[in-house]
Protein backbone atom coordinates (compact mmCIF):
# COMPACT_ATOMS: atom_id res chain seq x y z
CA UNK A 1 0.00 0.00 0.00
CA UNK A 2 1.27 3.11 -0.74
CA UNK A 3 2.03 6.19 1.49
CA UNK A 4 -1.04 8.16 0.08
CA UNK A 5 -3.29 5.22 0.20
CA UNK A 6 -2.46 5.00 3.86
CA UNK A 7 -3.10 8.32 4.88
CA UNK A 8 -6.47 8.21 3.14
CA UNK A 9 -7.29 5.20 4.76
CA UNK A 10 -6.50 6.58 7.85
CA UNK A 11 -8.54 9.88 7.31
CA UNK A 12 -11.72 7.59 6.56
CA UNK A 13 -10.61 5.76 9.80
CA UNK A 14 -10.59 8.74 11.82
CA UNK A 15 -13.57 10.54 10.43
CA UNK A 16 -15.84 7.54 10.60
CA UNK A 17 -14.74 6.55 14.02
CA UNK A 18 -15.63 10.45 15.65
CA UNK A 19 -19.31 9.95 13.86
CA UNK A 20 -19.19 6.22 15.96
CA UNK A 21 -20.96 6.02 18.90
CA UNK A 22 -18.59 5.33 22.43
CA UNK A 23 -18.23 3.00 25.00
CA UNK A 24 -18.56 6.55 27.25
CA UNK A 25 -22.20 7.17 26.14
CA UNK A 26 -24.74 6.54 28.66
CA UNK A 27 -22.79 7.13 31.67
CA UNK A 28 -23.81 8.98 34.60
CA UNK A 29 -22.25 12.54 34.19
CA UNK A 30 -21.87 15.45 37.01
CA UNK A 31 -21.71 19.59 35.80
CA UNK A 32 -22.26 22.34 38.02
CA UNK A 33 -24.97 22.39 36.51
CA UNK A 34 -26.55 19.28 37.92
CA UNK A 35 -26.09 15.03 36.92
CA UNK A 36 -26.57 13.93 33.67
CA UNK A 37 -25.91 11.22 31.28
CA UNK A 38 -22.80 11.40 28.70
CA UNK A 39 -24.27 11.48 25.05
CA UNK A 40 -23.16 12.33 21.58
CA UNK A 41 -23.82 15.55 20.38
CA UNK A 42 -23.12 14.56 16.49
CA UNK A 43 -26.78 12.64 17.39
CA UNK A 44 -27.87 15.57 19.24
CA UNK A 45 -30.28 13.12 20.85
CA UNK A 46 -30.21 15.29 24.27
CA UNK A 47 -33.85 16.63 25.98
CA UNK A 48 -31.88 19.12 27.70
CA UNK A 49 -28.62 20.68 27.00
CA UNK A 50 -24.84 19.70 26.62
CA UNK A 51 -21.86 20.74 28.96
CA UNK A 52 -18.78 20.08 27.82
CA UNK A 53 -15.72 18.60 30.02
CA UNK A 54 -17.17 16.49 32.31
CA UNK A 55 -17.06 13.09 30.28
CA UNK A 56 -14.23 10.70 28.89
CA UNK A 57 -13.27 10.56 25.04
CA UNK A 58 -12.84 13.65 22.74
CA UNK A 59 -15.53 16.57 22.68
CA UNK A 60 -17.97 15.32 21.21
CA UNK A 61 -19.27 13.22 24.46
CA UNK A 62 -20.62 15.87 26.65
CA UNK A 63 -22.73 15.66 29.95
CA UNK A 64 -26.31 15.95 28.82
CA UNK A 65 -28.12 17.51 31.74
CA UNK A 66 -31.93 16.73 31.32
CA UNK A 67 -33.92 20.38 31.14
CA UNK A 68 -38.01 19.35 29.88
CA UNK A 69 -40.21 22.52 30.02
CA UNK A 70 -37.28 24.92 31.39
CA UNK A 71 -38.93 27.61 31.23
CA UNK A 72 -37.53 30.84 29.50
CA UNK A 73 -38.57 34.47 29.06
CA UNK A 74 -37.08 36.80 25.99
CA UNK A 75 -37.90 40.64 25.17
CA UNK A 76 -40.69 39.16 22.43
CA UNK A 77 -42.15 36.56 25.08
CA UNK A 78 -42.10 33.65 27.51
CA UNK A 79 -41.80 30.33 26.33
CA UNK A 80 -39.73 26.68 27.14
CA UNK A 81 -36.48 25.68 26.11
CA UNK A 82 -35.62 23.19 23.31
CA UNK A 83 -33.11 21.96 21.12
CA UNK A 84 -33.37 23.84 17.64
CA UNK A 85 -32.48 20.27 15.77
CA UNK A 86 -35.41 19.17 16.70
CA UNK A 87 -37.24 22.33 14.71
CA UNK A 88 -40.33 21.29 16.42
CA UNK A 89 -40.72 24.90 17.72
CA UNK A 90 -44.32 26.16 16.66
CA UNK A 91 -43.26 29.54 16.85
CA UNK A 92 -39.90 31.04 17.08
CA UNK A 93 -36.01 29.95 18.82
CA UNK A 94 -34.33 32.91 20.55
CA UNK A 95 -30.88 32.73 21.83
CA UNK A 96 -29.55 33.70 25.14
CA UNK A 97 -32.37 33.19 27.43
CA UNK A 98 -31.36 29.32 28.23
CA UNK A 99 -28.59 27.93 29.71
CA UNK A 100 -26.19 25.11 28.16
CA UNK A 101 -24.90 25.25 24.50
CA UNK A 102 -25.62 27.00 21.66
CA UNK A 103 -28.02 25.12 20.69
CA UNK A 104 -30.30 24.75 23.61
CA UNK A 105 -32.80 28.32 22.61
CA UNK A 106 -36.25 29.66 23.73
CA UNK A 107 -38.94 28.56 21.87
CA UNK A 108 -41.42 31.87 21.98
CA UNK A 109 -45.17 30.70 20.46
CA UNK A 110 -46.57 32.43 17.49
CA UNK A 111 -49.69 34.25 18.83
CA UNK A 112 -53.08 32.29 17.99
CA UNK A 113 -54.79 31.98 15.02
CA UNK A 114 -57.99 33.54 14.55
CA UNK A 115 -60.72 31.11 16.21
CA UNK A 116 -63.57 29.32 14.64
CA UNK A 117 -66.94 29.36 16.87
CA UNK A 118 -68.59 25.94 15.73
CA UNK A 119 -71.88 26.58 14.07
CA UNK A 120 -74.53 24.80 15.44
CA UNK A 121 -73.20 24.75 18.95
CA UNK A 122 -74.35 26.29 22.29
CA UNK A 123 -73.37 29.67 20.98
CA UNK A 124 -73.38 30.29 17.38
CA UNK A 125 -73.07 34.12 15.74
CA UNK A 126 -77.18 34.23 15.73
CA UNK A 127 -77.37 33.16 19.32
CA UNK A 128 -74.68 35.16 20.30
CA UNK A 129 -76.26 38.73 19.04
CA UNK A 130 -79.24 37.69 20.55
CA UNK A 131 -77.86 37.58 24.55
CA UNK A 132 -75.02 40.01 24.07
CA UNK A 133 -77.69 42.66 25.41
CA UNK A 134 -79.08 41.13 27.87
CA UNK A 135 -75.71 39.70 29.22
CA UNK A 136 -74.02 43.33 28.74
CA UNK A 137 -77.42 44.34 30.71
CA UNK A 138 -76.76 41.71 33.77
CA UNK A 139 -73.12 41.98 34.10
CA UNK A 140 -72.45 45.59 32.43
CA UNK A 141 -69.27 46.87 33.50
CA UNK A 142 -68.74 47.96 37.26
CA UNK A 143 -68.14 51.80 37.78
CA UNK A 144 -65.31 52.28 39.04
CA UNK A 145 -61.94 53.72 39.10
CA UNK A 146 -59.52 50.60 38.23
CA UNK A 147 -56.07 52.20 38.82
CA UNK A 148 -57.23 53.61 41.79
CA UNK A 149 -58.95 50.23 42.60
CA UNK A 150 -55.61 47.89 42.13
CA UNK A 151 -53.78 50.49 43.92
CA UNK A 152 -55.70 50.03 47.16
CA UNK A 153 -55.66 46.93 47.29
CA UNK A 154 -59.33 45.35 46.13
CA UNK A 155 -61.24 48.53 47.69
CA UNK A 156 -64.82 47.41 49.17
CA UNK A 157 -67.44 48.99 47.09
CA UNK A 158 -71.00 49.74 47.22
CA UNK A 159 -71.51 49.94 50.94
CA UNK A 160 -74.78 51.85 50.53
CA UNK A 161 -76.86 49.04 48.85
CA UNK A 162 -79.28 47.68 50.60
CA UNK A 163 -79.29 44.12 51.91
CA UNK A 164 -82.90 42.70 50.01
CA UNK A 165 -81.50 43.56 47.00
CA UNK A 166 -78.23 41.26 47.00
CA UNK A 167 -80.10 38.53 45.39
CA UNK A 168 -79.91 40.53 42.08
CA UNK A 169 -76.39 39.19 40.69
CA UNK A 170 -75.41 42.79 39.66
CA UNK A 171 -75.87 44.28 42.75
CA UNK A 172 -74.30 41.25 44.58
CA UNK A 173 -71.17 41.63 42.01
CA UNK A 174 -71.03 45.40 43.01
CA UNK A 175 -71.89 44.72 46.58
CA UNK A 176 -69.00 42.37 47.96
CA UNK A 177 -65.45 43.14 48.63
CA UNK A 178 -63.50 42.64 44.54
CA UNK A 179 -61.55 40.12 43.67
CA UNK A 180 -58.20 40.05 41.94
CA UNK A 181 -60.51 38.18 39.54
CA UNK A 182 -63.19 40.78 38.80
CA UNK A 183 -60.60 43.74 38.26
CA UNK A 184 -59.10 40.71 35.58
CA UNK A 185 -62.83 41.16 34.12
CA UNK A 186 -62.91 45.25 34.78
CA UNK A 187 -59.61 45.29 32.98
CA UNK A 188 -60.90 43.53 29.74
CA UNK A 189 -64.26 45.21 29.96
CA UNK A 190 -62.86 48.16 29.06
CA UNK A 191 -62.07 47.40 25.83
CA UNK A 192 -65.64 45.96 25.14
CA UNK A 193 -66.18 46.55 21.03
CA UNK A 194 -62.91 46.96 20.30
CA UNK A 195 -61.60 44.78 17.12
CA UNK A 196 -60.44 41.78 16.44
CA UNK A 197 -56.90 41.77 15.17
CA UNK A 198 -54.69 38.70 15.26
CA UNK A 199 -51.39 39.10 17.44
CA UNK A 200 -53.00 42.39 18.94
CA UNK A 201 -52.60 43.23 22.26
CA UNK A 202 -49.80 43.86 25.29
CA UNK A 203 -49.56 44.43 29.12
CA UNK A 204 -50.02 48.26 28.14
CA UNK A 205 -53.02 47.45 26.22
CA UNK A 206 -54.28 46.97 22.16
CA UNK A 207 -51.61 46.84 19.50
CA UNK A 208 -51.60 47.20 15.93
CA UNK A 209 -55.56 48.32 16.57
CA UNK A 210 -56.72 45.51 18.54
CA UNK A 211 -56.63 41.92 20.50
CA UNK A 212 -56.25 38.25 19.55
CA UNK A 213 -58.31 36.36 22.11
CA UNK A 214 -55.00 35.46 23.89
CA UNK A 215 -53.39 38.96 23.45
CA UNK A 216 -56.95 39.83 25.50
CA UNK A 217 -55.84 37.78 28.60
CA UNK A 218 -52.30 38.52 28.94
CA UNK A 219 -53.37 42.41 29.22
CA UNK A 220 -56.40 41.71 31.62
CA UNK A 221 -53.87 39.66 33.94
CA UNK A 222 -50.72 41.53 33.39
CA UNK A 223 -52.80 45.21 34.11
CA UNK A 224 -54.00 43.65 37.78
CA UNK A 225 -51.36 41.40 38.70
CA UNK A 226 -47.97 42.40 36.67
CA UNK A 227 -47.63 38.89 35.27
CA UNK A 228 -46.74 38.46 32.14
CA UNK A 229 -48.64 35.95 30.25
CA UNK A 230 -47.19 34.34 26.56
CA UNK A 231 -49.24 35.21 23.44
CA UNK A 232 -50.48 32.24 22.93
CA UNK A 233 -53.66 30.50 24.46
CA UNK A 234 -51.60 26.75 24.61
CA UNK A 235 -48.90 28.64 26.36
CA UNK A 236 -51.22 30.29 28.49
CA UNK A 237 -53.00 27.19 29.54
CA UNK A 238 -49.93 24.86 30.15
CA UNK A 239 -48.11 28.18 32.33
CA UNK A 240 -47.14 26.50 35.80
CA UNK A 241 -47.71 29.93 37.26
CA UNK A 242 -51.48 29.50 36.86
CA UNK A 243 -53.70 27.22 39.17
CA UNK A 244 -56.18 25.23 37.14
CA UNK A 245 -59.42 24.28 38.41
CA UNK A 246 -62.66 22.43 37.91
CA UNK A 247 -65.65 24.21 35.97
CA UNK A 248 -67.63 23.60 38.57
CA UNK A 249 -65.54 25.50 40.63
CA UNK A 250 -64.43 28.76 38.16
CA UNK A 251 -64.61 32.38 39.42
CA UNK A 252 -64.88 35.58 37.12
CA UNK A 253 -61.16 36.09 36.27
CA UNK A 254 -60.08 32.57 35.36
CA UNK A 255 -59.60 31.53 31.71
CA UNK A 256 -61.47 29.39 29.53
CA UNK A 257 -60.03 27.53 27.17
CA UNK A 258 -61.39 25.28 23.73
CA UNK A 259 -59.19 22.44 22.31
CA UNK A 260 -59.48 20.59 19.22
CA UNK A 261 -60.69 17.54 20.49
CA UNK A 262 -60.64 18.79 23.86
CA UNK A 263 -57.15 17.95 23.55
CA UNK A 264 -55.74 20.53 25.96
CA UNK A 265 -52.31 19.25 26.59
CA UNK A 266 -51.65 20.34 23.07
CA UNK A 267 -54.60 21.32 20.90
CA UNK A 268 -56.04 25.21 23.01
CA UNK A 269 -57.23 27.40 19.92
CA UNK A 270 -58.89 29.55 21.94
CA UNK A 271 -59.29 31.70 25.76
CA UNK A 272 -61.65 33.86 26.77
CA UNK A 273 -62.31 35.53 30.53
CA UNK A 274 -64.98 34.23 32.19
CA UNK A 275 -67.95 36.65 33.33
CA UNK A 276 -70.07 35.25 35.34
CA UNK A 277 -73.89 34.07 35.42
CA UNK A 278 -76.40 35.50 33.38
CA UNK A 279 -80.35 35.69 34.82
CA UNK A 280 -80.82 32.59 33.18
CA UNK A 281 -78.32 31.22 34.75
CA UNK A 282 -75.99 30.65 31.65
CA UNK A 283 -72.11 30.92 32.09
CA UNK A 284 -70.51 34.43 30.22
CA UNK A 285 -67.17 34.61 28.71
CA UNK A 286 -65.56 38.18 27.40
CA UNK A 287 -63.29 37.31 24.43
CA UNK A 288 -62.07 38.25 21.18
CA UNK A 289 -63.67 35.49 18.82
CA UNK A 290 -62.43 36.38 15.30
CA UNK A 291 -61.51 38.13 12.32
CA UNK A 292 -64.64 40.80 11.41
CA UNK A 293 -65.65 40.63 15.11
CA UNK A 294 -64.79 42.90 18.18
CA UNK A 295 -64.43 42.27 22.06
CA UNK A 296 -67.77 40.66 23.33
CA UNK A 297 -69.57 38.83 25.82
CA UNK A 298 -71.24 35.78 24.83
CA UNK A 299 -72.47 32.40 26.35
CA UNK A 300 -69.65 29.58 27.11
CA UNK A 301 -70.13 27.23 24.12
CA UNK A 302 -69.55 23.32 25.78
CA UNK A 303 -68.06 22.24 22.05
CA UNK A 304 -64.26 21.74 22.62
CA UNK A 305 -64.32 23.54 26.25
CA UNK A 306 -61.70 21.99 28.45
CA UNK A 307 -62.39 20.32 31.51
CA UNK A 308 -60.09 22.86 33.99
CA UNK A 309 -60.07 26.68 33.68
CA UNK A 310 -56.39 28.38 34.97
CA UNK A 311 -56.54 31.00 37.43
CA UNK A 312 -53.76 33.80 37.15
CA UNK A 313 -54.32 35.37 40.24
Amino acid sequence: MSPSIAIICLALVSSASALMPRGDIGTVCKAPQGSGVCGSTVKADCNGYYVPGYCPGDNTIQCCIQAKNHACSTPDGNGICDRTEKNDCDGFYTAGYCPGDKHFQCCVPSPDPPAVIPEGDDSTEDEVSSVDAEAADLLEPLDIDLDATIAANNTIIGDDIEPEDETDPLVARAAKKLTRGDLIVKAAEKWLGKKYVWAGGDCSGPTHGGFDCSGLVLHAVCKVTKKHLPHNSQAQYNLKKGKHVKLSQIKPGDALFWATGKKCGSKVHHVGIYVGKNKKGKRIVLHAPHTGTVVKKAPVWTSELCGSAVRFW
